[in-house]
């Protein structure tokens, strides 16, 4: 445990400085700040899509730090580096000792955990506290005491108040208690109540925001993401697709964009030999399933998106494999008697194989982000405090504190409406963003505006990079 304490502290470094050379809060960012703020304000951090539990330790954190935006990603690298020891322990109880401290290492380094975890997004606090009820559940389940299957009740709680998924293990854990008594594995007597205590203490931690979810939507959710998920259009449509077809669509999506960035190649190809490896030990099943099983709710999410931040809360899951695939690579590749010496020595070329793409934006800093911060900068200097921007990400508008409006799809001819309907001042126009999803807007970028916007400033960041500012006229 001393050594996974280090390794905690070592993933703390690294996350605060992969932190300190991000340029930019990412989108979801904006809103997690905004929710902060609101509770700081109000009292109240519950919002009708976003859960509250992450905001609401931004607000506690501001004070200490500073900045909304710093509190955020320190928030994020503090849960990212404390989510080792749960994990630690979970692969300490299944894979064993040696593998559990190299899947501790395979942690720190993960390039998208890494990243994740020094952003202002809710992943890192959500997996930390995912990981820690899986461990309890487990600890409560097999080995007692059972008083820890009421403490997974708290922890899962407090995990679906970040995301909703965290209701879904607590599905989970009723599922094998009643498999455990229906095999003869455990007395009802002694399961069911402190499984009816974990039921219990999670509903209480999650009453307050389920009764609120209710009274904005008009019926009974456990998350706001669903209702305003299902009237967006996925992957490749343009139009919301029906349920099955999103899943194919986001299913094929997944495996082609996700799957190498949750598993990188070297990774990849680590994961399957652990598997099998496992595989031939007398009992895995018993023992390794629930890494198995704790892998499949994420995927429930592929009816709404293919995102592979929302599938990283699985790697802790996944990793342990990895790690046993490092020592059965050193046992059947090099000396049975060395093999601890050997999977160092393997592990050490995983982690320089990943280093590059973990230390991107130190290595390799985006300057072009830049031109955000300029332009805010501008904005708040001459623009008034009510100006509305419309603009197809929230990045000007949160660092010049200006109320943000995303651009509809329309083209040039409709932009002048789409504004004024918007009660628009200004519209950004965003080369960067532009060619993904509105690319009918990309020559206004060097060509002339429409009649009634007129340009106001024009900002060049990286050769081919432009952001430009129009004005909405209020004539006609």
């Amino acid at each position: 445990m001393i050594l996974a304490l280090a390794v905690s502290a070592v993933a703390l470094a690294l996350r605060l400085l992969v932190a300190e050379f991000l340029p930019l809060i990412d989108h979801d960012g904006v809103v997690y700040v905004a929710i902060a703020r609101q509770f700081r304000a109000t009292g109240s951090p519950f919002d009708p899509i976003f859960h509250p539990l992450y905001p609401l330790c931004i607000a506690l954190a501001e004070p200490l730090v500073g900045d909304w935006e710093t509190a955020g990603r320190w928030v994020s690298a503090l849960f990212g580096a404390l989510l080792i020891l749960p994990a630690f322990a979970l692969a300490r109880g299944i894979v064993g000792r040696q593998a559990a401290l190299l899947c501790a290492v395979l942690i720190a380094i993960h390039p998208r955990l890494v990243l994740n975890s020094a952003s202002v997004l809710c992943e890192a606090t959500y997996t930390f506290l995912l990981v820690s009820g899986v461990v309890a559940a487990r600890r409560g389940l097999v080995a007692g005491p059972r008083a820890l299957v009421g403490l997974a009740g708290l922890c899962l709680g407090l995990a679906y108040l970040v995301r909703p998924e965290g209701a879904l293990y607590l599905v989970g854990l009723i599922a094998i208690a009643i498999f455990m008594i229906a095999s003869g594995r455990a007395r009802a007597a002694a399961l069911l109540p402190w499984v009816g205590a974990a039921v219990l203490v999670f509903a209480v931690v999650a009453a307050p925001y389920v009764w609120y979810l209710d009274d904005v939507w008009g019926h009974f959710t456990l998350s706001g993401k669903i209702d305003h998920n299902l009237s967006l259009p996925t992957a490749l449509a343009t139009v919301p697709s029906p349920l099955p077809m999103r899943f194919l669509e986001n299913a094929f999506l997944f495996q082609k964009y996700a799957l190498p960035e949750l598993l990188p190649w070297v990774l990849l190809l680590l994961v399957l030999p652990g598997v099998l490896a496992r595989a031939r030990t007398p009992g895995w099943l018993g023992r390794d399933g629930i890494l198995l099983a704790a892998t499949l709710p994420p995927f429930a999410s592929l009816a709404f998106h293919v995102d592979s931040r929302i599938f990283l809360p699985i790697l802790p899951f996944l990793l342990p494999f990895a790690a046993v695939g490092v020592l059965w690579a050193a046992v059947t590749l090099f000396d049975a008697r060395r093999g601890l010496r050997w999977s160092a020595a393997l592990l050490l070329v995983v982690v320089l194989v990943l280093a590059p793409s973990t230390l991107q934006p130190v290595l390799r800093p985006d300057t072009g982000a830049a031109v955000y911060r300029q332009a805010a900068r501008w904005v708040a200097a001459t623009q008034p405090g009510d100006t509305v921007l419309l603009d197809r990400k929230p990045f000007v508008a949160f660092y010049s504190e200006r109320r943000w409006i995303p651009i509809p799809r329309v083209g040039p001819d409709d932009l002048l409406a789409a504004a004024r309907r918007a009660g628009a001042h200004l519209v950004i126009l965003d080369s960067r963003e532009l060619p993904h999803d509105r690319p009918r807007l990309i020559p206004l970028l060097w060509g002339p505006p429409p009649p009634g916007l007129d340009v106001l400033r024009d900002f060049d960041a990286a050769p081919g990079d432009r952001l430009r500012i129009l004005a909405v006229s209020e004539r006609g």
